[in-house]
């Protein structure tokens, strides 16, 4: 699944080629994603300009010049790509959406297994709506901090991976990136959340920023569907220190740990038993 430097990588996309473009065509081929979709969203939608592209958890926000914002999930193998028209168009299969922009662009939602969603909602109550109106802080931003943090684990008895993955404490920290900030952070996975020190949660918020800003640099990680809006991959995944390396030689030069795997959440976690205490 896109995490948050995946998502973020491909709001900066589309809002480099589409801000200000107006949508002249859509064409609209499978209703029935996770969420089925307005049965009116080419009216909604049809000769609307497109003011902002921005981003909330792992949720894409495509903002108009009518009062309408479309909310775009990823999903589990969802994915945006943008070409130029009639420009050696590349055929993709589970192409669910296509929108033409005023630039001459086509936008295509391309999602095999229907997980991800687009929805429509009025942009003056974008935050009451039910995907976005109970999710916790963004992890970049200055409101995620050690305070914020440790206060939030004082009563936890969950596992600190399972908590900085919980959208109800930060958003956007999914399965890759919560092994590879723990691993910084010098934190085992399975640790019990409430029994992190007030030290231990500001090394894991400052791992937590670093790495997601490392990931968004790189243009995320691209394993399995990801790839960026122009079919480029992303190449975060060459730096990943535990992450789908069990068995392999811890990275740091002095241990000679090799890296672990349990499951968490019916999820795999990576980590060294030496490193991470």
């Amino acid at each position: 699944m896109p995490e948050l430097p995946e998502v973020e990588t491909v709001t900066q996309g589309i809002s480099s080629k589409l801000t200000n473009k107006k949508i002249k065509k859509i064409t609209v081929f499978r209703r029935d994603l996770r969420f089925r979709m307005d049965p009116n969203f080419e009216k909604k939608v049809i000769n609307a300009k497109i003011n902002n592209v921005s981003r909330r958890a792992k949720y894409i926000l495509i903002q108009l010049d009518n009062n309408i914002t479309l909310i775009i999930h990823l999903g589990m193998s969802g994915r945006i790509a943008i070409e130029n028209l009639n420009n050696n168009e590349r055929m993709f299969k589970h192409t669910h959406l296509e929108l033409i922009t005023s630039n001459q662009k086509k936008l295509k939602f391309i999602d095999p297994r229907r997980f991800g969603s687009i929805l429509i909602c009025q942009t003056n109550n974008l935050n009451n709506h039910k995907l976005l109106r109970n999710l916790a802080p963004e992890p970049l931003s200055s409101e995620f901090c050690k305070n914020y943090l440790f206060n939030s684990l004082k009563f936890r008895k969950t596992n600190i991976k399972s908590i900085i993955m919980n959208q109800l404490v930060v958003v956007g920290v999914g399965n890759i990136y919560a092994s590879e900030s723990l691993y910084k952070a010098k934190i085992k996975p399975n640790r019990t959340a409430m029994s992190l020190t007030f030290k231990e949660c500001d090394r894991l918020v400052k791992s937590i920023k670093k790495v997601l800003k490392r990931s968004i640099k790189l243009g995320g990680s691209s394993i399995n569907d990801y790839s960026l809006v122009d079919g480029n991959l992303g190449f975060f995944q060459r730096e990943f220190d535990v992450y789908g390396r069990e068995g392999k030689l811890c990275r740091k030069k002095t241990c000679k740990s090799r890296i672990l795997r349990i499951v968490i959440g019916q999820r795999s976690s990576f980590y060294c038993n030496k490193c991470q205490k």
